[in-house]
């Protein structure tokens, strides 16, 4: 029940600040763009500002409302400077700001301006408060970050209306990474199952029919180390799968990554049942979910996991890792795995290929997250914490 905003009394007018406006950079952009599309008919009026080209093939909010600043190759101080001046001529038509991400110079200036005009924003981290995101990438990236956080994001975070976490374990991880300041943490679920799609014949772009002769398990998702689809590759080679599936890999990576993967599938001999197809969007990628029996994601870091959710909605099962945190909330005797090659291996050799226990587990996640998850109901408790940060009514 909305209790902050009423739509037939008023609109409030949010600026959502995101890294990139690159689809392919991952969730958080996904993220803004769907829930700010559902919360329309619940009085809230979305902008984003980005940086960089635009690339969002499906995007379900008018183009005039993201802005994008032509700022990649140039220093954070004159970025700075562009941001300060757009907010200048833009800020005073919002009610309130959305700093998606950390370690932004745009966020650094925007919270710098809301202050001076008493505008109200709230923090999202979307993961990169993270024991992973912080001291997992290396050292040279976990002493730039903690001394970011001392000089910049810290104050940040303490100047905040909220800061949302997606779910619990996010805000656990968080609190163990840095000592928080005084903040006001709400879990705010930042994504929705979309409606039930169901199967249906849907047809594939020119090129990039797979053909109905061979079942599929994929990988859907930034092809990232992190992703650690090479977990996936040496599985699939240890468990000898049945010749009539295919390991497909969708999404975007970097060259030298995506090469170094092509070459794991060279040394194992697999080359006949792994299929890297790139960055797919709209009718392709419905059409990969609905071709897919198993949605396979050995993340060693996730704090959320969209394409989970998305999955689900189009009844593929779910085989991830036990670090992507939405696994916190699938039911008891799903396929919830430790990142431990000889785990994945077992689950492919022998219940992978098993139909019985493919319906019976993804029966069980769509019943058990269906409702708790529901695109409405998420939509609801998104503009009702963020009427409350406004307005300064958080518990």
């Amino acid at each position: 029940m909305i209790t902050s905003i009423d739509p037939a009394s008023q609109t409030i007018s949010i600026l959502h600040s995101i890294g990139s406006l690159d689809q392919r950079s991952g969730g958080p952009l996904r993220v803004v763009l769907d829930l700010s599309a559902t919360a329309v008919k619940l009085g809230l009026r979305s902008e984003i500002l980005g940086s960089g080209p635009i690339w969002i093939p499906d995007n379900p909010m008018p183009s005039h409302l993201i802005h994008s600043l032509p700022i990649e190759g140039i220093s954070a101080q004159i970025h700075s400077s562009q941001v300060t001046n757009w907010c200048r001529e833009n800020l005073g038509r919002f009610d309130c700001v959305m700093l998606h991400g950390l370690w932004s110079a745009t966020n650094w200036a925007l919270s710098r301006r809301c202050k001076r005009s008493g505008i109200p924003y709230i923090v999202v981290p979307h993961g990169m408060l993270d024991l992973w995101s912080v001291r997992g990438q290396g050292w040279l990236k976990r002493i730039k970050k903690t001394l970011y956080w001392h000089l910049r994001e810290r104050e940040i975070v303490r100047g905040s209306s909220a800061v949302f976490f997606t779910l619990r374990r996010e805000l656990e991880n968080a609190e163990k990474t840095f000592h928080l300041p005084a903040i006001h943490p709400l879990i705010v679920t930042p994504y929705g199952l979309p409606p039930l799609a169901g199967r249906t014949d849907l047809e594939p772009s020119a090129g990039f029919d797979l053909g109905s002769e061979r079942r599929i398990a994929l990988f859907l998702g930034r092809v990232h180390p992190k992703k650690r689809v090479d977990i996936l590759i040496e599985s699939w080679a240890m468990a000898s799968v049945p010749r009539d599936w295919w390991l497909v890999i969708a999404g975007p990576g970097k060259p030298e990554y995506l090469a170094r993967l092509r070459e794991l599938v060279r040394k194992y001999g697999i080359e006949d049942s792994v299929k890297f197809v790139g960055p797919v969007s709209g009718l392709d990628k419905c059409y990969l979910y609905q071709r897919a029996s198993w949605f396979l994601l050995p993340s060693e870091q996730e704090n959320f996991g969209i394409v989970v959710l998305e999955a689900v909605a189009n009844e593929c099962a779910l085989a991830i890792s036990d670090q992507v945190y939405l696994a916190d909330e699938l039911p008891d005797e799903t396929e919830v795995l430790p990142l431990e090659v000889e785990v994945w291996t077992r689950f492919m050799r022998e219940r992978m290929t098993n139909d019985t226990w493919r319906c019976e587990t993804m029966k069980r996640v769509r019943e058990h997250i269906g409702d708790r998850f529901s695109l409405e109901r998420i939509g609801e408790e998104w503009v009702d914490h963020i009427g409350r940060a406004i307005h300064n009514k958080l518990p």
